[in-house]
């Protein structure tokens, strides 16, 4: 008689002579390993994604803590500068702040040549890895005692990895929940995106290492979903991402749609398509909000003979362009952030989009209050040129500058139609990035290199206006610091910054530092500066200075200085003269970066402990005015090429400082 565990199952034989139907019984057993493979499957992809929202809505509480605490808690500026007491034990909560942040993202690890993460981006690696590899593994012992057996973690594996595009999705588009309820930006989630979908690639493989059978659609579908995967993976390395940036964009978005649209099929098999579809919606959201914003921000790109779209482009230097336009009063930025412009008439593709920072503050204007005295610099080829004035019947509003440094791809096309004077029409979408609220500090640090003054220009310009209106939680210190290779370079900011600097309270304190690096060895300029492939044009124009220009130079809080500027040594000046937090933000180079972190990396517990500010750092890399496009291979002059490798801003990072004396060493 079989075992209750066995089932039984009958059939006919046949029918004996004397009329008796032959009846056998056979026996089957039931895979005891059955049901739990299938709860596995269906609860563990559910339960690897309560780590990620467990840790997105912590940092989520932390950010809305510090927005509250600024609003309603600002900074009282009462400790006068520089001021040190005996240790404070109410202080300790700020010095293991202050700590945390040296640990977390101050020590790095380098990655090849060019390129390093901090502690912080190797934890969240490392962590993300662990979760979606233990969820898929764990519990695989069968009953017969066999360890990760294959039944049980390949179809785990799979589910897991479904569930996670999503994630992965979410982490790589512009308009996403993540970053509206964190506070981090597009740019810094871009990482966690690479990173998430080469661990989904991996586990895709994983999961199709199992047993099956490759004659059946669905298995074929998610083949192809694996291998396109795999495909994308290997062309967003760094490198080849960087080498062909404008193929990349549309390799991507092919292959990203083959991949979801095959996975897809491949689940439905087993209808779990719903693991699938999420991915989709959160990428079709992004692009609707983008569409739209982009329609309602350009409207007059749909009317005919309109000029509303018209853009203004100044050739600032063989290397460097200005782009301006206007935008209905409605549209609103903050100091920072950037936008994506589309150039129709200039990119290869017709709606191609690329970043760029938003040089200017969110002021109301009209074009001819905006224009009016203005001198350009002239242009390289010297002849006049038909851009210096939009069209009368421009539409009032909002003035945009973008600091645009010039490569190969779209900025190459940009100048050559700068030079001939064409017009060119520029579709906007943003604001995008989320650059640090400067409220509450007591004093700030501004530092550039080259375009990155992009960056921090608007940031000045912000803190100068909030003081002059009195503002609530407005520094009484902002240091200001620009690398630039040419003293004419610091006309390009001179008609913003020169009204700025009339009528500055007491209560806050410039001080703008420009440092010329034109003077200094090529090789330990083009370190701080990515203007470093001047021409003997530029070089001969020092005395070709605009009337604002000179202005700028001659006012009480502005110092030039040749040479490269001692980052440590400033810093460590400000940290001396603080008693209250400091924000550093930076933007410009990978080694300038670098540089500021090095000089933020040692612990100052007891010196926070008796009154000394904590510092909280911010690097621009992402979305900047650097074009994404590189520039030709050139080393500097008299240079050994041995020394250099290109760096991931497509300039030139020494490897070893300390033999060829290019960069100061900061311990």
């Amino acid at each position: 008689m079989p075992s209750p565990s066995a089932l039984l199952a009958t059939s006919v034989q046949g029918l004996r002579p004397d009329g008796i139907v032959e009846v056998a019984i056979t026996t089957q057993k039931v895979d005891p390993d059955r049901l739990p493979r299938i709860q596995q499957a269906h609860d563990y992809p559910r339960e690897a994604l309560w780590p990620l929202a467990g840790f997105t809505a912590l940092v989520a509480l932390c950010h809305l803590l510090v927005i509250l605490s600024t609003v309603l808690f600002p900074q009282r500026h009462t400790r006068p500068e520089g001021s040190r007491n005996s240790p404070s034990l109410r202080r300790i909560p700020a010095a293991l702040l202050d700590t945390f942040r040296v640990i977390a993202y101050r020590c790095t690890i380098p990655i090849g040549g060019s390129h390093s993460l901090n502690l912080a981006e190797v934890f969240l690696t490392a962590a993300y890895i662990t979760i979606i590899f233990v969820w898929s593994l764990v519990h695989s012992t069968n009953s017969k005692g066999m360890s990760y057996d294959p039944k049980y973690w390949a179809n785990t594996a799979g589910n897991v990895a479904a569930t996670q595009l999503s994630v992965v999705a979410a982490l790589g588009t512009r308009n996403n929940i993540i970053s509206w309820i964190t506070g981090v930006s597009f740019d810094k989630l871009n990482y966690l995106h690479r990173m998430s979908a080469r661990a989904v690639c991996v586990l895709t493989w994983v999961h199709g290492a199992g047993p099956v059978g490759w004659d059946h659609p669905f298995t074929q579908a998610g083949l192809l979903a694996s291998i396109a995967l795999s495909v994308l993976s290997i062309f967003s390395i760094r490198p080849l991402r960087e080498a062909g940036y404008e193929a990349f964009v549309v390799i991507h978005f092919l292959l990203v749609f083959i991949v979801i649209l095959s996975a897809y099929f491949h689940a439905q098999e087993f209808e779990l398509g719903y693991f699938i579809w999420p991915a989709f919606l959160i990428w079709g959201v992004d692009r609707l909000i983008q569409v739209l914003r982009t329609f309602i921000l350009n409207s007059g790109y749909f009317k005919a003979r309109s000029h509303e779209l018209d853009a203004r482009i100044d050739v600032l230097s063989p290397h460097f362009l200005r782009l301006r336009l206007y935008r209905p009063n409605f549209f609103h930025w903050r100091p920072g952030q950037s936008a994506l412009l589309t150039l129709p008439t200039v990119s290869t593709l017709p709606l191609e989009t690329h970043p760029f920072t938003i040089s200017t503050i969110d002021t109301p204007t009209t074009h001819k209050a905006a224009t009016s005295g203005e001198v350009t610099p002239p242009s390289p080829s010297g002849s006049d040129e038909k851009r210096d004035t939009l069209p009368d019947n421009v539409a009032p509003g909002k003035e945009l500058t973008f600091l645009i440094r010039v490569r190969s791809g779209l900025t190459g096309k940009l100048l050559d139609a700068a030079t001939k004077g064409d017009t060119v029409k520029v579709l906007v979408d943003g604001p995008y990035s989320s650059p640090p609220w400067l409220r509450g500090f007591d004093s700030v640090v501004l530092i550039a290199g080259g375009s990155g003054v992009a960056f921090t220009l608007p940031m000045l310009l912000d803190t100068i206006r909030r003081a002059k209106a009195n503002a609530v939680g407005v520094c009484r210190r902002v240091t200001f610091i620009w690398a630039i290779r040419e003293l004419e370079h610091t006309q390009w900011i001179s008609d913003a910054l020169v009204p700025a600097l009339q009528d500055i309270p007491s209560t806050l304190a410039v001080d703008i530092k420009f440092y010329v690096t034109g003077l200094a060895d090529d090789s330990q300029a083009q370190l701080l500066d990515d203007d470093s492939l001047h021409s003997d044009q530029e070089s001969k124009g020092q005395g070709n200075m605009n009337p604002k220009g000179r202005q700028l130079l001659k006012s009480s809080v502005v110092t030039v200085e040749n040479g490269r500027p001692n980052l440590k040594a400033l810093l460590d000046a400000e940290i001396a003269r603080g008693s209250g937090p400091m924000s550093v933000n930076v933007c410009g180079t990978h080694t300038l970066a670098n540089v500021v972190r090095a000089g933020l990396r040692r612990p100052r517990f007891m010196d926070i402990l008796k009154g000394g500010p904590t510092v909280s750092l911010h690097i621009e890399a992402f979305g900047s005015s650097v074009s994404p496009f590189p520039s030709r291979t050139t080393f500097p002059k008299h240079a050994d090429p041995s020394l250099y490798s290109e760096c991931c801003n497509f300039r030139f990072a020494v490897i070893r400082p300390c033999s060829c004396m290019c960069v100061e060493v900061v311990s």
